[in-house]
């Protein structure tokens, strides 16, 4: 039962940052006592079905992401030189990763982040991924408490939907691509799941 709980948290946590509300907004939305939604962000309590019920319609998702288990590793990683294989006579090279963005946008950014540089995310928005291809130099990326080390040519991506974290590690800059992939804006503004 301990593992589903902190889901519950992590999951809690991670779906208020995405939408940006306050403890006291999430209460006044979804008709829970700000301290029983303080209890449940911090483990110190379980909740009931009907608690449960009004938290997930104020956040706009179903009760079972509210309880739902990682089903997978927070942050993907691709190493240098790894991926599929696309060479031909003309140039080397790999996809490193494929991923669909049905409707929405994506955004490109090349960055270069200063040596010792570091800051933390609340949220690109609900349903939105980072994808980051360093360059040159090391930084350490991923949703709080996943971060990951990441090296000159290897490639990451994870949710950015709520708080994650940028450091540089490298003694020098680190130079990036980043591709943030944002779902359409309507399916949630609009409370459709």
């Amino acid at each position: 039962m301990g593992d589903r709980n902190d889901a519950v948290t992590a999951n809690l946590q991670r779906y208020r940052a995405a939408l940006g509300l306050s403890l006291a907004q999430l209460a006044e939305r979804s008709g829970v006592a700000k301290a029983t939604l303080y209890k449940l962000e911090r483990g110190f309590t379980n909740p009931t079905l009907d608690t449960l019920s009004a938290i997930a319609d104020s956040l706009l998702v179903e009760v079972e992401d509210l309880i739902a288990l990682p089903t997978r590793p927070p942050v993907e990683i691709v190493r240098a030189g790894e991926g599929r294989d696309i060479s031909d006579d003309e140039s080397s090279g790999q996809i490193v990763a494929t991923t669909a963005i049905s409707a929405g946008t994506l955004e490109i950014h090349s960055q270069r982040f200063h040596a010792g540089s570091a800051s933390t995310s609340v949220s690109h928005g609900l349903g939105t991924r980072e994808h980051v291809l360093v360059r040159n130099g090391s930084v350490v990326v991923g949703p709080l408490g996943y971060e990951e080390r990441i090296d000159a040519g290897d490639y990451a991506s994870y949710a950015a939907d709520g708080p994650h974290v940028w450091r540089v590690v490298s003694d020098g800059p680190a130079n990036v691509w980043i591709l943030l992939a944002f779902p359409r804006h309507d399916v949630y503004s609009q409370g459709q799941r």
